[in-house]
């Protein structure tokens, strides 16, 4: 997952045209050799390994964390770096037998970042028992800054040798502990859609694992997701991997890449097969279409995305797994487990079912609000809107919010961006960031705003008051404003109307 500027082979390989990456080059070997740039192909498959851990009669215990996103820097005061140090140091102290890294050990996979890796592993593992490795590269450790920063080219190959060289694994492996099966499937390349083609392998893995016991669950663990099972697959999954682990019930997947919250009940889905979802250990990234972000902001332009970072851990014993969700950096559970209880072939636990008996959020029919100014992060004045918060059987996830005019119809108004800006669309329906060389531009109208709550900063940390930062181009005929309260189902509240008193304040 990538919200920044992306760099420029990152962006070639998201585009799904590797190929023009591949013949580039081609065209360019001879730069490549003068800059020490080497062709080929890695060892890519490690060989098949057994291990026994004495458990003492407790659960085996695998931590799983992914997307460190390490940045290219030798600092030590990154907030990467500490959340890192934090989270191995509390997996540590719970002594655990396996750690899966589930991919996205970096940001742009630049050796000064896989040297922070290794210098945080060493420094903390010092002292204890080494975990079994369990680790597979995701998109961004195939992808390198830009030439003029990075002096060098990614290729597959090369990102994948320097892989194996900071963490002694290789990309594609399969390892049984304790009789349970582990394979590590990573991405072949840097791109989405296209880096999940290892099918052969993958099935000849899979069915070693059914013959040798057709009753235990197999854990597959890759960077993306497969598509249409836990929250955040339709737009992070791949369809690849969906369809080969459908035909093996058994399977539990674990990935991570979205960066969606693990609070979110939809981290966890039973179908075909059993699926779960890691978060980042950087920060959190959400669907789109919220007024306050993918990565969402409060109402002052502060960040929520990086207040908890999260992990799990799992304890797996003959009759279940149990799922632990912590956060991250200090070990301590943020919601009740999952538990995912045998047979493990016949997986309905979590099923899409679970919406039949979700209940619908809550809000107070007498909630009174107030409109006030504030000055943001930037120092620009700002309107948000306060109101009591609504409940849930889980949480409520956002809410959703319409103008009214003294008539009580719904009032349209210009979409702008978070900081006020009017969104300018092209021709062809694409948001434009720059009007300069745009004759033509378009805005938009909308009846509607939906934002998250502030759910990503832990649910004891919600506050009782909702505060909402209005858009700049609010109408100013607004008489009422309706609210509704939506939880992670999609299921909505009643909506309350609400007048507006005292607007000349505003």
């Amino acid at each position: 997952m990538y919200n920044k500027a992306q760099t420029f082979w990152g962006y070639l390989y998201m585009k799904n045209i590797s190929k023009i990456v591949v013949s580039a080059v081609a065209v360019t070997g001879i730069l490549g050799t003068v800059l020490g740039v080497h062709f080929g192909y890695a060892k890519k498959t490690d060989d098949f390994k057994n291990y026994t851990v004495e458990t003492n009669g407790q659960p085996l215990k695998v931590g799983i964390i992914s997307d460190l996103q390490l940045p290219n820097t030798t600092k030590k005061s990154t907030h990467q770096y500490k959340s890192f140090e934090k989270t191995l140091a509390a997996m540590k102290s719970r002594n655990m037998d396996a750690l899966i890294i589930a991919g996205d050990f970096t940001d742009l996979s630049a050796k000064s970042a896989w040297n922070t890796f290794k210098e945080i592993y060493d420094n903390v593992m010092a002292d204890a028992k080494k975990p079994i490795p369990l680790y597979i590269m995701g998109n961004h450790d195939y992808w390198l800054d830009t030439f003029s920063k990075a002096k060098e080219i990614p290729t597959p190959a090369k990102q994948q040798r320097r892989f194996t060289k900071y963490t002694g694994e290789y990309p594609y492996s399969h390892k049984t502990i304790n009789g349970y099966h582990f394979i590590g499937w990573s991405s072949s390349n840097g791109s989405y859609d296209e880096s999940y083609k290892k099918e052969k392998w993958i099935r000849q893995e899979l069915d070693k694992a059914v013959k040798d016991d057709p009753t235990k669950p197999i854990f597959i663990i890759t960077h993306l997701k497969p598509s249409d099972t836990v929250y955040g697959s339709d737009k992070w999954g791949n369809d690849d991997i969906q369809r080969i682990l459908k035909d093996y019930s058994q399977v539990i997947s674990i990935s991570g890449h979205s960066h969606y919250s693990i609070l979110d009940e939809r981290s966890i889905w039973q179908g075909d097969f059993t699926a779960f979802t890691t978060q980042s250990l950087d920060y959190i990234e959400l669907e789109t279409g919220k007024f306050n972000g993918s990565i969402p902001k409060d109402a002052y332009g502060n960040t929520m995305a990086e207040q908890l970072p999260a992990s799990l851990f799992m304890n797996i014993e003959n009759d279940k797994i149990t799922v632990e969700r912590l956060n991250a950096n200090t070990g301590d559970a943020i919601k009740e487990p999952w538990v995912i209880e045998a047979p493990f072939d016949k997986p309905k636990k979590y099923t899409n079912d679970r919406m039949s008996i979700n209940q619908a959020p809550v809000l107070d029919e007498n909630i009174n609000v107030s409109i006030s100014k504030i000055t943001d992060i930037n120092k620009k004045e700002q309107k948000i809107i306060a109101f009591k918060a609504g409940n849930d059987d889980n949480f409520v996830h956002s809410y959703k919010i319409q103008f009214k005019d003294k008539n009580k119809n719904t009032l349209k108004f210009t979409e702008t961006d978070y900081d006020g800006n009017i969104n300018h669309y092209d021709e062809n329906g694409e948001k434009i960031t720059d009007n300069k060389n745009h004759k033509y531009v378009n805005t938009k109208e909308i009846e509607e705003l939906l934002y998250f709550s502030d759910f990503t900063l832990g649910l004891d940390n919600m506050s009782e008051t909702v505060k909402l930062r209005l858009p700049s181009t609010m109408p100013k005929e607004t008489e009422y404003i309706a609210i509704t309260a939506i939880d992670s189902w999609d299921a909505e509240s009643k909506a309350v109307l609400c007048k507006i008193k005292q607007r000349k304040k505003i």
